[in-house]
């Protein structure tokens, strides 16, 4: 009785799961010429994930570290951590970035990947190209939601943040060692950021 009682709740699972489409992640691109459009557009794009516009690739948010290879140019396991290298890419209005997904050995290879950065450089080109994408997504997407900066010597540190529903962006310098600036985009219940 017990035996056949696990059988029946096996069968209504497994057609639960046979029932249960994937998602399917539509995008828009090419963006409307109409600025006010083009921005709700890229808002609506960024809320699943992030479409690399000269591919037309779309990297959804959910999608499992194990599943990243097939978007990445390169991938190394270094110092306790994985990193998938994506190449450099248009996204955000044909802004061209060099891409890099990054997991630590610790997290489970299913976790879902939610954020995608990339390291603008040290010191003046860092803060160069912090200043300029600071520029092109105010143009594009509005002013930000947090400016958070402050100077170190002639270098300016701290954040610069747009969000939307559950999307972050996010310009980052830190001091360490050297003035250091970052890019990161990516989903703001984030437990994977790094």
């Amino acid at each position: 009785m017990f035996l056949s009682l696990i059988k029946e709740k096996l069968k209504d699972l497994l057609s639960l799961f046979k029932r249960q489409k994937k998602p399917e992640y539509s995008f828009v691109f090419p963006y409307s010429e109409d600025k006010v459009i083009k921005r709700q557009q890229i808002w609506d794009n960024l809320q699943n994930g992030l479409l690399i516009e000269d591919s037309g690739a779309f990297i959804p948010w959910n999608t499992p570290f194990n599943k990243l290879n097939k978007y990445s140019e390169q991938r190394r396991n270094s110092g306790g951590r994985v990193n998938w290298y994506f190449g450099q890419h248009t996204i955000l209005d044909g802004e061209e970035f060099k891409l890099e997904g990054m997991r630590y050995d610790s997290w489970p290879n299913f976790y879902p990947i939610s954020e995608i950065s990339e390291f603008m450089g040290f010191n003046l080109e860092g803060m160069a190209r912090f200043h300029y994408l600071k520029n092109h997504i105010t143009h594009i997407l509005g002013e930000p939601t947090v400016v958070d900066l402050e100077k170190f010597g002639d270098f300016d540190l701290g954040e610069i943040t747009w969000t939307n529903n559950k999307v972050r962006i996010s310009l980052i310098g830190i001091e360490q060692f050297a003035c250091k600036y970052h890019f990161r985009i990516g989903l703001i219940e984030n437990k994977n950021r790094f």
